[in-house]
């Protein structure tokens, strides 16, 4: 789907305010509101809008633990990263899960409240898979930048 200009303009305020109402949209990009809904909608069923969502402040609910794990296997075969992958849609810390080129298979973003819970829910789950090489921890001590792509 080619997206223009009004797309665009949809598309970055969705990202900022995924709450807005269909009439404050279509006032905000100068359309009507059947017009606009029209353009929502289609972006949907393209999956260029694939979710909405709440972001959360973590720390605030008591999850003081954010890291990044980044996991390496010991061979790279489809039946190693199903398993994997399926490892990791059971663990409820693991908020994302990137499969990356470059020294690590995969990267893991872990919430958890306590250093002892990521150890025995995440790092002894994993690390216990037999085609799992190696895992590194990298704490997060300080969020720099959290923000959407601004579409020009």
């Amino acid at each position: 789907m080619e997206l223009d200009k009004i797309d665009k303009h949809i598309l970055n305020i969705l990202q900022v305010d995924s709450k807005i109402t269909n009439a404050a949209l279509a006032q905000k990009i100068n359309l009507s509101p059947a017009a606009t809904l029209e353009r929502v909608k289609k972006l949907e069923q393209y999956e260029i809008i694939t979710n909405y969502s709440a972001q959360i402040d973590y720390s605030k609910l008591g999850f003081l633990v954010h890291v990044m794990v980044g996991i390496r296997l010991h061979k790279i075969t489809a039946e190693n990263i199903k398993l994997f992958k399926l490892t990791v849609a059971k663990i409820a810390p693991i908020t994302t899960c990137y499969q990356v080129i470059g020294d690590f298979d995969f990267i893991l973003m872990v919430h958890a409240k306590h250093l002892s819970s990521y150890q025995t829910m995440v790092v002894e789950k994993i690390y216990m898979l037999p085609f799992v090489d190696h895992v590194q921890t990298f704490s997060v001590t300080q969020r720099v930048k959290n923000k959407q792509l601004f579409l020009e």
